[in-house]
């Protein structure tokens, strides 16, 4: 349970401060992760795993959820991006 908790902290933190790109990464990590665990620990090992993969994915969601939260409060400001053009 510690493990789904982590993985969605680190979803939380990274959807706060970071763009879609980290999530990517993030998802690639805990997917090489759940990959690894079912090889070593069989396939009901590999539960929790999943758990924690589908937590990176809720944590994201929450994080980008409380900085809008706190931009619409005045307590944070939004990034300020320049926008590509092509």
């Amino acid at each position: 349970m510690w493990v789904i908790a982590l993985h969605f902290g680190a979803g939380a933190f990274a959807g706060a401060i970071f763009n879609v790109r980290t999530l990517f990464a993030l998802v690639a990590i805990s997917f090489v992760e759940c990959i690894a665990v079912a090889v070593i620990g069989g396939p009901s090992a590999a539960l929790s795993s999943v758990g924690g993969l589908i937590a990176v994915q809720a944590g994201y969601l929450a994080g980008i959820y409380v900085r809008s939260v706190l931009e619409r409060a005045g307590i944070a400001h939004p990034a300020i991006r320049p926008e590509h053009q092509r």
